[in-house]
């Protein structure tokens, strides 16, 4: 499956979906505020073969809040699989209603925002090893693979009490799950099935030995519930394969935002966190709000449950609805000067994380390890900058769901060094 499955329409008024990825790599498609400056919601054409041809993509802040707070007029479930968008059952990001709470209630309690601040001298310490092995390496370094992803595998690996030797295997089935590629109905399946198998193991073996690890927890839990161990394993292995990539991407991407991008007097953004570490929190929402995550810049379809007035719209029940966060989050009846990079902005009621009952569940533990990861990284590495020119950066459009480079190579030495 390619991105952009479809020509080009021969009308402007309902375009098709995904849009052609951006010149700016950090940017999202013209077409998200085209469409927004008309409408907050517009009807957009979907990839051919499928039931659905058409959808509404939300782009107002308003109408994408209600769509993610109002679960029994908007569904998941029956919007599952719609492309070009993955095929998430039975993972609890497609489940809706009771059956929903009942896994979410599994765990949930272990990423309240109390607990996982109790986690940041963990987090601060593997992000400090990761930096001191990068550090040794010496220039140019990746600050992708030397540290932004084996440093949010580690802690989810870390936080489930998942076998460090098992990490490449995790790593190669979350990539399969999220993978776009041509064969990806084939492998996504298929991996997902070994995680939950591997998964479901562990959590009967922590069940009768309980540690203080994350799958011990759904273990006890599970029990307690009579949930049984394919849905807890199930559990346990989505907000493994969830929980790393979008974070990793999110930091390299932010990173790049950051180095990149002006403030007052010419400096980098980066720069000013260097001088002013108390704006990172800050900086942390501001560039959630504008760096998007997901290659689509969207996230997975709704399905309408009754007719509903939306944005001065008409949405009749059957209808499919596509939230766009990252079109909300330049919403300008909700942000001031939206297009501005602001990091000081506040409040900041970006929808990076989604809103209501799928809210993402590990949205806190996600938030600390960008605000650990950025304060390590400003205090170590000021004079942190690219080591090759943007335009040369890979992106993956084309391999992953998630929005970063393949590679993000780097230089920190305040000496810089022509390099051959």
């Amino acid at each position: 499956m390619t991105l952009i499955p479809s020509p080009r329409p021969t009308t402007p008024a309902c375009p098709y979906f995904p849009f052609e990825p951006p010149e700016n790599p950090l940017d999202l498609p013209a077409a998200h505020t085209e469409l927004q400056q008309r409408a907050p919601l517009s009807k957009v054409r979907l990839p051919s073969g499928q039931a659905d041809t058409e959808a509404w993509l939300v782009t107002g802040h308003a109408e994408a809040l209600r769509v993610y707070r109002d679960s029994e007029t908007f569904l998941r479930g029956p919007a599952d699989g719609v492309s070009p968008f993955i095929k998430a059952h039975p993972i609890i990001i497609a489940l809706d209603g009771d059956e929903h709470r009942r896994i979410r209630g599994l765990v949930k309690s272990a990423f309240s925002p109390a607990k996982v601040a109790r986690l940041r001298p963990m987090v601060k310490d593997t992000a400090a090893e990761l930096l001191d092995r990068l550090i040794a390496k010496g220039e140019p370094g990746d600050l992708s693979e030397d540290f932004a992803m084996p440093l949010t595998l580690s802690v989810i690996g870390g936080l489930f009490g998942i076998p460090e030797e098992d990490y490449p295997q995790f790593r190669r089935w979350s990539e399969s799950l999220i993978s776009v590629s041509p064969d990806s109905h084939r492998t996504g399946p298929a991996a997902m099935q070994a995680m939950v198998g591997y998964m479901a193991a562990l959590i009967q073996s922590r069940g009768q030995n309980p540690g203080d690890d994350l799958v011990s927890l759904v273990a006890v839990n599970a029990k307690l519930a009579n949930a049984d161990p394919s849905s807890a394993g199930l559990l346990a292995a989505s907000l493994v394969a969830g929980g790393w990539e979008s974070t990793g991407g999110a930091l390299v991407c932010s990173t790049h935002r950051l180095l990149t991008t002006s403030g007052t007097g010419g400096a980098s953004l980066y720069s000013r966190l260097c001088t002013r570490p108390a704006l990172i929190p800050t900086a942390v929402e501001e560039m959630l709000r504008v760096v998007p995550n997901s290659v689509l810049g969207a996230t997975q379809p709704r399905r309408a449950t009754r007719d509903i007035e939306l944005g001065g719209v008409l949405v009749r029940a059957g209808e499919l609805l596509i939230p766009s966060p990252d079109s909300a989050a330049r919403d300008p009846r909700v942000f001031t000067d939206a297009g501005t990079v602001d990091l000081e902005r506040t409040p900041n009621p970006h929808l990076a994380f989604g809103s209501g009952a799928h809210v993402c569940i590990g949205a806190p533990l996600g938030r600390l390890q960008l605000q650990v990861a950025l304060e390590l990284l400003t205090q170590r590495m000021p004079s942190l900058r690219p080591a090759i020119p943007a335009e040369d950066l890979e992106w993956r459009w084309d391999a992953s769901v998630i929005r970063r480079p393949t590679t993000y190579p780097v230089a920190w030495s305040r000496t810089r060094t022509t390099r051959s």
